[in-house]
């Protein structure tokens, strides 16, 4: 019997852990809010094949934003998407309290309002980034709430971009934000969990037609000239019969969350000639036309399509080193 009845305890106890368990999951599953952002389809890390030691090949240098700041710039309520320089800016003012007789303590005080005002005006303007010609910032953010708090955090770690100017005679302080497009804490990198390839692999060979390229080729500038196109962080690239020749969000993972991930924008082609990087000309294509709901999908004709046939192949050479070039007027 005693045997019995300590089997029978342990039964019981077993039930009781079960129970507890089993409630506290449903207690935490009823606290969860209703309608809470889906969590983001995160792309697991991609195994890349290694690229074969060619002696015939030499990866370009890589080469930064070519466009000086300010160029090509895409004004917004609050500041400014600097596509050139590739980052967003927001302006945020505060007011001195006329009460408060420390001066000092006045101006601080008005410099972290204006600090929280361009925080504020910064989220709306990174809301407002094109993705691709299909998609904002703003759909990630309202979708997925890992990438609403990855966008809080770049917004955090956004950089001063000088010292707090004060207005004595209006009693305002000013200060502006400024968070990178690509790269580290970026805008980016805070989609890094929705973005790259959900399956398969992202080739990049160095084929012959790749490694032809540049040895002939320091870049490749699409020229986009008065198609209206709208500069977006990673466009689509097609032919005129809609055939895909590379979607650049594809290589986000390739080309990695640590290093130029997005077009280079430029407005002016001597901004590139007159570089010793570029002492061999860039082959120079014109845009046909722009596709896609928010306008910044490419299109280039079919015989300027057959000079790109290696582009799936090397076009993660090109945006690694920064030239893969788009020539546009905003």
């Amino acid at each position: 019997m005693r045997r019995i009845d300590i089997l029978f305890v342990s039964f019981v106890l077993v039930l009781v852990v079960a129970g507890c368990v089993s409630s506290s999951a449903g207690v935490k599953s009823a606290g969860s809010p209703v309608g809470a952002p889906a969590q983001a389809p995160v792309a697991g890390p991609v195994q890349m094949p290694p690229i074969p030691q060619d002696t015939g090949f030499t990866v370009p240098v890589p080469v930064g934003p070519i466009a000086p700041p300010n160029e090509i710039v895409e004004p917004v309520p609050g500041g400014v998407i600097d596509w050139g320089a590739r980052v967003v800016r927001a302006r945020g003012s505060g007011v001195l309290d006329p009460a408060d007789e420390n001066l000092s303590r006045a101006r601080l005080m008005a410099e972290r309002a204006a600090v929280v005002v361009a925080q504020r005006n910064l989220l709306e303007i990174i809301k407002g980034v094109r993705v691709d010609s299909d998609t904002k910032v703003e759909n990630f953010v309202t979708r997925y709430d890992v990438i609403y708090t990855r966008v809080e955090g770049v917004i955090k770690g956004a950089r001063q971009t000088g010292p707090a100017r004060y207005d004595s005679a209006a009693g305002i302080v000013e200060v502006e934000l400024e968070v990178a497009l690509d790269g580290p804490q970026s805008v980016a990198d805070a989609l890094a969990p929705a973005l790259g390839p959900q399956s398969g692999e992202v080739q990049a060979q160095v084929s012959p037609a790749v490694r032809e390229f540049f040895r002939q080729y320091s870049g490749l500038v699409l020229d986009a000239g008065n198609t209206g196109l709208k500069p977006a962080l990673f466009p689509k690239i097609y032919d005129e019969s809609g055939n895909l020749l590379l979607d650049t969000r594809e290589l986000y993972r390739y080309t990695g969350s640590t290093g130029q991930t997005v077009l280079n924008y430029i407005t002016r082609l001597d901004e590139i000639l007159s570089r010793p990087e570029f002492a061999r000309q860039p082959l120079v294509l014109k845009i046909r036309e722009v596709r896609g709901r928010l306008g910044s999908d490419i299109v280039i004709s079919r015989q300027d399509a057959e000079k790109l046939k290696w582009l799936r192949d090397g076009a993660k050479f090109l945006l690694e080193a920064g030239r893969l070039i788009v020539r546009l007027i905003l």
